[in-house]
């Protein structure tokens, strides 16, 4: 072959690769994202028949130790993997983070014995047949003061909340988990007793979303998001499992409604009306969106979302600027622009499922 025939046929195979690697990677994350859909249906079963067993409830609560309680008693994970699904294995492929943000905590954060706000401890110690004392891992770090980051407290999370498949890189929405907010009369976030008044607490909100709700309210189940493509959050601070430390977390639950303007939570003065164009209702529901920055759009600029009636939708990030708007301002929140990402005709964003404005 001389040496024109052998730059000719380099010439050739180097057009070929430059038509068939690009074909080769949309085909690989095509896969890629109908495994996805596929795990978030059937995690949309998976609520469904808790659903059917807990009184209407599709959860317990989010996969979230600090806010919602010992993970392996507690959230919509444990409850899953009690009735028999491997949630740990049913992972978004495409997703940079391959572990949930609940193992910042498991593996670094110290909480007293008690908390009379968040049941950290979890259920009770009870006894084998054998006569072996069984306690919940999350029990063992608080009562055994477990050194954050020591090799005990690593191994024990791992062989007893990873290894059970308690793991997920999907985000619950906040109505999935908190349904809406706890108002006290003037409009502002309640809360019960000393506890903190946060959208992220179980007590300023009216806790995990219930069937019954969603099939009597006038916005239809498929705009009601439940989970979906989690964004990334902090990375871990040791190794877990096959994970190491530095390795990018998904977020465990979205932050809830804030004002459109600031991203913050709306505050009344104390003698504030429900009613009227001042009222505090209007603030609410007209000017306040769901903050859905904590899914992202990892299937090449596309999110996956499940709906409350079982479906399962890919939305894209039209402008490409990696942040999911449903109606935010430019500037406010990174957004590059006003462009919406989850329009109100296909992803509801209002500031709870148990009081919806008027059609």
């Amino acid at each position: 072959m001389t040496l024109v025939e052998l730059l000719v046929v380099i010439s050739i195979l180097s057009m070929l690769a430059a038509v068939l690697i690009p074909a080769v990677n949309s085909a690989r994350e095509s896969g890629r994202q109908m495994v996805c859909q596929t795990n978030l249906r059937q995690i949309g079963i998976g609520l469904m028949s808790n659903a059917e067993h807990s009184n209407g409830l599709l959860c317990s609560g989010a996969f979230d130790w600090r806010h919602d309680g010992s993970v392996t008693d507690v959230g919509w994970v444990a409850d899953l993997v009690t009735s028999g699904a491997p949630v740990g294995q049913m992972l978004c492929p495409s997703n940079p983070a391959q572990v949930s943000e609940a193992y910042i905590d498991l593996l670094s954060a110290t909480f007293p014995a008690e908390d009379p706000c968040v049941n950290r401890l979890g259920s009770p110690p009870t006894v084998a047949p054998d006569g072996q004392p069984i306690v919940n891992p999350c029990r063992q770090i608080i009562a055994g003061n477990l050194s954050p980051g020591s090799l005990e407290r690593q191994v024990l999370v791992t062989t007893q909340i990873f290894d059970k498949t308690l793991n997920t890189n999907y985000t619950a929405s906040w109505y999935l988990v908190r349904t809406g907010p706890r108002l006290k009369a003037d409009g502002n976030l309640g809360t019960v007793g000393t506890c903190e008044a946060s959208m992220m607490s179980r007590t300023s909100t009216l806790g995990p979303l219930r069937l019954a709700l969603v099939d009597g309210q006038s916005v239809p189940a498929a705009f009601i998001p439940l989970m979906g493509c989690g964004a990334t959050g902090s990375p871990l601070p040791y190794d877990v499992g096959d994970h190491v430390q530095g390795e990018l977390t998904t977020r465990t639950f979205s932050k809830g409604p804030v004002l459109t303007s600031t991203l913050t939570v709306p505050t009344f003065p104390g003698s504030t009306r429900r009613e009227g164009p001042s009222g505090w209702w209007g603030v609410w529901a007209r000017t306040t969106l769901q903050d859905f920055r904590s899914f992202a759009p990892v299937h090449r600029h596309s999110v996956n979302l499940l709906f409350a009636d079982g479906s399962v939708r890919s939305l894209p990030d039209i402008n490409k600027d990696g942040l999911l708007n449903n109606g935010f301002p430019v500037g406010s929140g990174g957004f590059q622009d006003t462009t919406v990402d989850l329009p109100p005709d296909a992803v509801f964003s209002g500031y709870s499922v148990a009081d919806l404005p008027p059609q």
